[in-house]
This record gives structure tokens, C-alpha cells and sequence, in this order.
């Protein structure tokens, strides 16, 4: 009984020692995994963009091999100083030029992306939301971006905050944008875009600034759209017509009314004694 109870206990603590194996292999994994991916990222976008003044070039060295090196890159926070997950890459005015850079996907932790006022140009990648899809704070003004704006940033539910003004971008604001319930600043201020403005729902604070130097924007802080205008007085003339309407047939219900009062006043003053004489008639003839 002693030998059996011994072999059980030998057993259970081979099955935790082997379990506790196999957990530690894939947090390894995962760690390993995550840490390769954002240097990966930070590689892909070094690659990505030219870097006129050097300041990449001269901070982003990925030839050191120490845990959590690239959280001393210019420009990168990480979620951990020891830990190689970037949590807000920051690139403001140094310069850069190139493309959007779709290697930030590889950041896969990434909340927050600041490439403001450098000299990036051409379209944002229509699939944005799948670059960028944990962002709470993207700011890309101050560039050259061209392009419509992508109707898929309405996918980017985290965002609180979305500048892009002062770029070239054309073409209507995406009205989906309205469905990003946590955005609290957002500015599309110079550039060349036209149409309705989105509805943001339990927002007051996005006013007529955040649309300036758009002259064909309308609607909500601004002016009136000139077809929702047309609607409204059309909506007005056919209201007035109606009620016109309505209020011509009144008057003449009235006045057949009292002309009917009229009528038989003064049929009663021209025989007051009613059909009384032509009922005395018939008796008589009876």
C-alpha cells in the first residue's frame, strides 16, 4: 500500500513538475514572440522612412542584444523599461519622410503613434484599422498626406484622440467616423475636404475650429448644407401650402354655414306660419 501511495505522489509531481515545464515554455514563447515582433516593427519602419536629419540613424541601434534596448530609442515608450513592448512611438518634427508606415502593425501592444509635422506623404492604407487597431491617440498633422481619408478608421473604437490637420487630404469625411464614441479631440483643419460633416454622439466639445479652412464643409458647427436647406424649405413651402389649404376650406364651411342660417332666418320671416295654410288645404279638399 506504502509502495503504491509512493509511486501515486512520484507520478503527480512529475505531472506538475512537466506542467509547470510546458507553462514556462510558452510564456517563453509568447515573451520571445512579443519582443521579437516590436523590433521588428521599429526595424520595419526605420527601413520604411528617410531619415534627412539622422536622428534614427543615430539612436535606433538594434546591434544591442540587452533586454528592453529599444525603450532607449528616441522617440519609443514601452509599456516596461525592461520590457521590449512599445507602447507609444512619438516622431514628431524630426524630418521624416516617406510613406505611411504599415510596418507599425508589427507593434502589436502599440496605443498611441505621433508622426506629426515631418514631410510624409501620398494616401493612408485603406486597411488602416488592421495597422493601427488598439490606437487610442493617432496624430498625423502637419504632413503631406494626400487621398481621401479611410471610411475603416471608424474601426479604431479606442481612439480618444485624431489630428490630421494641415495635410491635403480631399473628398467627403468618412460619416462612420461619428461612431467613435470615445473621441474627445479631433481635427481636420487645413486641408481640402468637402460635404457633410460627421455627427458625434455625446461630444460638444468638437467645434467649427476643428473644421477650419475647409470651405466646402457643412453641417453640424458650420453652415448649413445647402441640399439639407433645400429639404428644410421645401419641407416649409409644402407645410404652408397645406396649412393654407386647410385653412381656406375652414373659412368656407363657415360661411356656408351662416349662409345656410341665412337662408332659412328668412324663409320663416316670409311665411311665419310655416306650411300651416297648404295643410289646411288638403283638409279642406279631403
Amino acid at each position: 500500500m506504502a509502495f503504491l501511495m509512493r509511486m501515486l505522489l512520484r507520478k503527480q509531481d512529475a505531472g506538475i513538475f512537466i506542467g509547470s515545464v510546458l507553462c514556462w515554455l510558452l510564456l517563453s514563447c509568447g515573451f520571445s514572440f512579443g519582443v521579437e515582433s516590436d523590433i521588428n516593427c521599429l526595424k520595419s519602419i526605420k527601413a520604411s522612412l528617410q531619415d534627412t536629419l539622422g536622428y534614427l540613424n543615430s539612436s535606433w541601434d538594434f546591434n544591442n542584444n540587452t533586454e528592453g534596448f529599444i525603450c532607449n530609442f528616441l522617440g519609443i515608450e514601452c509599456w516596461h523599461p525592461h520590457e521590449s513592448k512599445v507602447l507609444n512611438i512619438k516622431l514628431s518634427d524630426l524630418g521624416l519622410k516617406g510613406s505611411f508606415p504599415r510596418g507599425v502593425e508589427n507593434c502589436t501592444s502599440l496605443t498611441g503613434l505621433d508622426l506629426s509635422s515631418n514631410q510624409l506623404n501620398g494616401p493612408l492604407p485603406t486597411d488602416i484599422d488592421k495597422i493601427i487597431t488598439f490606437i487610442t491617440s493617432l496624430d498625423l498633422s502637419s504632413n503631406s498626406f494626400t487621398g481621401q481619408i479611410p471610411m475603416k478608421l471608424s474601426n479604431c473604437s479606442y481612439l480618444n484622440v485624431l489630428k490630421l490637420d494641415n495635410n491635403k487630404f480631399s473628398g467627403i469625411i468618412p460619416p462612420e467616423l461619428g461612431q467613435l464614441t470615445r473621441i474627445k479631440t479631433f481635427s481636420v483643419a487645413n486641408n481640402q475636404l468637402s460635404g457633410q460633416v460627421p455627427t458625434f454622439s455625446n461630444n460638444a466639445s468638437i467645434t467649427a475650429d476643428s473644421y477650419a479652412n475647409n470651405p466646402g464643409l457643412c453641417g453640424g458647427p458650420l453652415k448649413q448644407c445647402q441640399g439639407s436647406a433645400k429639404k428644410s424649405n421645401s419641407v416649409v413651402i409644402v407645410g404652408a401650402g397645406v396649412g393654407g389649404a386647410t385653412f381656406a376650406a375652414l373659412i368656407v364651411v363657415i360661411g356656408l354655414f351662416f349662409f345656410m342660417r341665412r337662408v332659412s332666418a328668412r324663409k320663416k320671416e316670409e311665411d311665419p306660419e310655416g306650411n300651416k295654410w297648404a295643410k289646411s288645404f288638403k283638409k279642406t279638399k279631403g
